[in-house]
């Protein structure tokens, strides 16, 4: 009776847990739908070794591409991948304002960061290193190259995210 019982509560904890939906596998999906609505708008998707993606909205200055070292500024709104969209930070004054999002101290000037220097979501700074001068574009990626599963203020654990961007400038 009690080898049957160990047996019952075994089967049980296996078929909970292979039910449980996998959140990285929910990110992923996520991503994928993202994507493919977007690739009937343009076809400019470049992806990284890691997985993070870059989709281009608008071509900047190809002749100045950005790479590890080189000083990028950039105006940014980071966004969940999820049905609303819903932003979490952003240096885009009338965007922070419209979303409830100024916080006071906040500057909206364009952020410059030394990509792969700085203390960076890892699928930020893959994505940055696929950038030119003016280009504008998201950077989209899973949890793994951001937040990981530790929530960070409104966004939750097992996040996969979005940053729409504008390269301003790149200093080699």
């Amino acid at each position: 009776m009690k080898k049957s019982l160990v047996f019952c509560i075994c089967v049980l904890y296996l078929w909970y847990s292979c039910s449980k939906e996998n959140p990285v596998e929910k990110q992923e999906t996520r991503i994928e739908s993202y994507i493919k609505t977007k690739m009937g708008k343009n076809p400019g998707l470049k992806l990284s070794q890691t997985g993070a993606v870059f989709y281009l909205y608008s071509p900047g200055d190809t002749t100045v591409k950005a790479s590890v070292g080189d000083s990028v500024y950039f105006y940014y709104a980071g966004a969940l991948v999820n049905d609303t969209l819903k932003y979490f930070d952003t240096n885009i004054r009338e965007l922070a304002e419209a979303m409830g999002l100024d916080e006071g101290l906040k500057t909206f000037d364009a952020v410059g960061v030394i990509v792969g220097r700085n203390n960076l979501l890892t699928g930020l700074s893959t994505g940055l290193q696929m950038v030119h001068r003016d280009d504008s574009g998201e950077i989209i990626f899973n949890s793994d190259l951001g937040f990981g599963d530790k929530p960070n203020g409104i966004v939750p654990p097992n996040s996969a995210l979005i940053f729409k961007i504008f390269i301003s400038k790149i200093v080699k």
